[in-house]
């Protein structure tokens, strides 16, 4: 798979007052895709100085991707969720050589389930969405997978430092297969806006921006999105869960880097604090 540059309009804004003044034709709808299990004693970090006792408790949680629609520019995913394989098999048709054996001894697999008509593809269909591309906030499985049932003729992107790791021929589920190119966002020149710091205005009208939220995974990111009923921050999983947000304290299971994790997620707090209209989706829980 080929990766390019995204390109990346130019903007005048320099801070949120008066981009939150001017909201912009764009709306955002949230689809269930399935549920996967976490633990609650990794959905928030149990080493956090604020945790207090967390319970060692399972958490059926939805797997989300989310629908953004301009008026003028067209229909947008973030994430893709999951794909029908999830309806049949818990582990979304897994292959590879390993793959049994990873899935017999519970290693690196995650379980999910899916109601019948739960899959990206039926939401694309019954909304009769014309999809023209689809922005990554990273590239785990569970953000992923659904893009084996839509469109490769668009465009998907995705953060210049995110990785994506395919295991072939050992173990493996072909979530991009069909697409040929990833175009990356490169944040390296991206104007630092107050407190979240590096973000990247996606179309150049400030209707729907990028934040590097680096600590999940190293180019994982989050988006804004300006809607005409108000603020929308999508932190991805930079947090999991709103008990998150309502205890400040970040996950650690599935984390690169616990620590800068937290930092990120510390910003997402103060931002929210000071501009108290923005809703904050969690990546695997909607208000």
């Amino acid at each position: 798979m080929e990766r390019k540059a995204f390109d990346v309009k130019k903007h005048d804004f320099k801070e949120w007052d008066s981009l939150f003044n001017n909201p912009q034709p764009i709306t955002i709808k949230s689809f269930i895709t399935g549920y996967v299990i976490l633990n609650k004693r990794g959905a928030l970090n149990p080493d956090h100085p604020k945790a207090g006792v967390i319970e060692d408790e399972l958490l059926e949680v939805p797997v989300l991707a989310h629908w953004i629609h301009h008026e003028k520019l067209g229909d947008y995913l973030i994430d893709t969720g999951l794909d029908s394989s999830y309806y049949d098999d818990p582990h979304g048709n897994m292959k590879g050589l390993f793959a049994k054996l990873f899935i017999k001894a519970n290693l690196f697999v995650d379980k999910y389930k899916q109601a019948e008509n739960q899959n990206i593809g039926y939401h694309i269909e019954k909304n009769r969405i014309k999809l023209k591309g689809v922005f990554f906030t990273h590239l785990h499985s569970d953000h992923i997978a659904g893009t084996r049932e839509l469109p490769k003729n668009i465009k998907y992107i995705a953060s210049k430092e995110e990785k994506y790791h395919d295991y072939k021929p050992f173990f493996y589920g072909d979530y991009l297969k069909g697409v040929k190119t990833l175009y990356e966002i490169d944040f390296k020149d991206a104007a630092d806006m107050p407190i979240l710091g590096k973000c990247i205005d996606i179309f150049g009208d400030g209707s729907l921006w990028a934040i590097s939220t680096q600590g999940h995974t190293k180019g994982h990111t989050s988006f804004l999105i300006n809607a005409l009923n108000g603020p929308v921050l999508l932190a991805g999983d930079v947090c999991y869960i709103k008990l998150s947000l309502k205890n400040g304290v970040a996950p650690s299971s599935y984390t690169e880097d616990v620590e800068v994790n937290q930092e990120t997620f510390d910003r997402i707090i103060k931002f929210k604090r000071v501009y108290p209209q923005i809703e904050v989706f969690c990546g695997h829980e909607i208000p």
